[in-house]
């Protein structure tokens, strides 16, 4: 990165962190945690459009396309946020990182729109199954455009390498935890990263976040069913997009209950389609506010608009 680009991003953090809009984030859903810590695959078919990302078991780098290959531990909130002593912090250079994010280190990449105000919420996208070579450039664009439309800060976190284990061939893939015991020993070091991260963005920012949200794909769909459904951080609302759960430890569930949106394509795996069917009706047996969306037409894939209706089902919550 060049100098005088990397003064440019600097500059635009300082103004957005200095001349943030007073006004509350009056569309956000109405949050709960102040931001501030064992399932099945379902891998499958492709779409392509300006706004829609394609799982593929390879990953892609092309826009239009995401890797993504499904699979599928103590909440509290950061109590960090914008005091402290001297901030030393540059963007870092990296590839996960592409045009309009930044990258806060080498595994994590933000993405902070100019109609983000004040205390904005943080929305965390989590990617679908990724080989070694391949880069988010599709999901996030989508996760940016959402950004930009909703006025919140999105984060974009990279699992880790060793969490696919469900076929030998793709041990090497960036995954999240998705099994029992995987999430059991992955997922406190990763949430922790998560918090160290989010605290460190609200220094940069100088103001904490007004909700924490999390939105998943494929693999990371999974993955946020763990951290929703168990309270592994807590969260204001939970998107599952190509996922959903057929083994599901009820009596591990969070007195907290976030809103949480589960999407499908019709053209899915009948095994992904059945897991979030099934979510969804343990939902329904436990009152637990959510939304199943079956798009028409649709393969394995995720859309622009399956931000915008997580978001009106997390507004919607009671």
């Amino acid at each position: 990165m060049e100098r005088a680009d990397r003064a440019a991003i600097l500059a635009s953090i300082a103004a957005l962190a200095l001349g943030a809009c007073e006004r509350a984030a009056s569309e956000a859903p109405g949050g709960s945690s102040t931001a501030g810590a064992a399932a099945e695959g379902g891998g499958g078919g492709a779409a392509t459009g300006p706004i829609a990302a394609s799982s593929g078991a390879s990953g892609a780098s092309e826009p239009g396309n995401a890797g993504g290959q499904g699979g599928a531990g103590s909440s509290s909130s950061s109590g960090a946020g914008g005091e402290g002593g001297a901030l030393s912090w540059e963007p870092v250079e990296t590839d996960w990182c592409s045009a309009g994010w930044i990258g806060l280190d080498d595994h994590t990449c933000f993405h902070v729109p100019e109609t983000a105000p004040r205390g904005a919420p943080i929305l965390y996208v989590l990617h679908g199954a990724m080989a070694p070579d391949s880069l988010p450039v599709a999901l996030q664009a989508i996760a940016a455009e959402t950004a930009e439309a909703l006025g919140v800060v999105a984060v974009f976190p990279r699992g880790r390498p060793g969490l696919c284990t469900w076929d030998p061939s793709v041990e090497t893939y960036s995954c999240w935890p998705t099994r029992r015991e995987t999430v059991d020993a992955a997922a406190p070091a990763l949430l922790d990263e998560w918090m160290r991260a989010e605290a460190l963005m609200e220094r940069i920012l100088g103001a904490r976040f007004g909700g924490r949200y999390v939105m998943g794909f494929s693999n990371g769909g999974y993955f946020a069913s763990y951290v929703a459904l168990e309270g592994l951080v807590a969260v204001d609302g939970a998107g599952l997009v190509g996922a959903g759960r057929m083994v599901i430890e009820e009596p591990l569930f969070s007195e907290e209950r976030p809103p949480i949106y589960i999407a499908v394509g019709e053209l899915e795996l009948a095994s992904t389609i059945a897991s979030a069917e099934n979510l969804a009706d343990v939902l329904t047996q436990h009152g637990w506010e959510h939304e199943l969306v079956v798009h028409p037409g649709r393969g394995h894939e995720i859309h622009g608009d399956d931000f915008s209706r997580a978001w009106a089902t997390w507004a919607a919550a009671p």
